[in-house]
């Protein structure tokens, strides 16, 4: 195809930003053909907006109409998006699905399944994996410039969302709405670029404070526990409700450890030889092992969404890599997933877990909510 015609179903406060995107050219390849808008005022701001772009009613309407677009931006709350996915692939249309890709990882496999059988594209919205410092990062470890990776530690609580955030619709920040709080919403990029970087855990430990901040039933502290097979060790701590924040991500390896700050610095702190080099070699006891830190250079990115956007047109129109797909989304929710439930029953827990388990453990959250 020559241009991707684009269905955007939501036109909320992200929705109505990649509708702007689209229509004001900074997503070359991609014509945005409809808008799902199911509120008057939306659809009174796309009328005077956007010109000559249809407007769905409801998800049905928008379905009524799949002779007019290739591919569906599903940016609705997230409890929605696996149904609207499934129906949009059911009606041959490529799917780009905001964060994260579903609740419960059952859902999203079978989600993938149905994309795959179908032939079609099914890509998430994982901006950050534009973020130049991160793909720094990501090179750097892939070149096995740190050896093997055996610790890792990210403290990421950036996230302080006072009070009127949380009442500012009746999903938020609910077991009945959100299906959680800070794991499932704002820790999914970073917990993607986790396993991006480092790979899916084998195992986890969790501890999970729920409504430490707030007055809600959901989490909104974290302190994660990743284990590898391998022998690499992770800690991961979060929160929405401490400020000032910091973003720091920081993996030591036998010949170094390589360090992210508030997502937009880089730093090398390298050994003049591995630690099991230096463990032969050097026979003084408390003698250092010689380091130096440099600072690598980077350069920005002022458009990380707009970049999703274009790699995904450019795979339809071109083959080429999208920035992340349907199996990245899948990876997300099944460590998310894995927290709760080791939360829950208190337990170190390999991954996958047991879908059922979750989802039984869910309910009885949500149950215990309305009460």
């Amino acid at each position: 195809m020559n241009q991707v015609r684009m269905a955007l179903i939501g036109f909320g406060t992200m929705g109505s930003k990649y509708a702007a995107m689209i229509r004001d050219g900074q997503v070359p390849g991609m014509v945005l053909a409809g808008v799902c808008c199911r509120n008057q005022a939306g659809q009174q701001i796309l009328c005077t907006d956007y010109p000559g772009v249809a407007i769905y009613q409801d998800v049905a309407d928008t379905l009524a109409h799949a002779k007019d677009y290739d591919a569906a931006l599903i940016v609705t709350p997230h409890t929605t998006h696996v149904e609207i996915a499934r129906q949009m692939v059911a009606a041959g249309k490529h799917i780009l699905l905001d964060k994260p890709a579903g609740i419960d990882a059952g859902g999203v496999a079978d989600l993938v399944r149905q994309a795959d059988e179908a032939g079609l594209t099914f890509g998430m919205i994982f901006n950050n994996r534009t973020n130049p410092a991160f793909l720094k990062a990501k090179e750097l470890l892939d070149q096995g410039i740190i050896g093997q990776p055996v610790r890792g530690i990210w403290v990421c609580n950036t996230w302080y969302r006072p009070p009127c955030y949380h009442h500012s619709a009746p999903w938020r920040s609910s077991w009945a709405g959100e299906r959680g709080g800070l794991l499932i919403n704002q820790c999914q990029h970073y917990l993607d670029l986790w396993i991006w970087l480092l790979g899916l855990p084998d195992a986890i430990l969790a501890s999970l404070e729920y409504g430490r901040y707030n007055d809600f039933a959901v989490d909104d502290a974290a302190d994660l526990q990743f284990f590898y097979d391998n022998g690499l060790h992770g800690t991961f701590i979060s929160s929405s409700g401490e400020t000032p924040g910091v973003n720091r991500l920081e993996i030591w390896g036998s010949r170094g450890r390589l360090c992210v700050e508030d997502t937009a610095r880089v730093t090398l702190d390298l050994n003049e030889m591995s630690t099991e080099e230096f463990a032969v070699a050097n026979q003084i006891p408390f003698a250092p092992l010689p380091h130096h830190l440099e600072e690598v250079p980077i350069t920005p990115n002022p458009e990380p969404y707009q970049t999703v956007l274009r790699r995904f047109a450019d795979h339809l129109r071109n083959g080429t890599p999208m920035v992340a797909d349907g199996r990245d989304g899948l990876r997300a929710v099944q460590l998310t997933n894995a927290a709760y439930l080791s939360s829950w029953t208190q337990h170190k827990l390999r991954l996958p877990v047991d879908n059922a388990r979750f989802l039984q453990e869910l309910e009885q959250k949500i149950q215990e909510e309305k009460r």
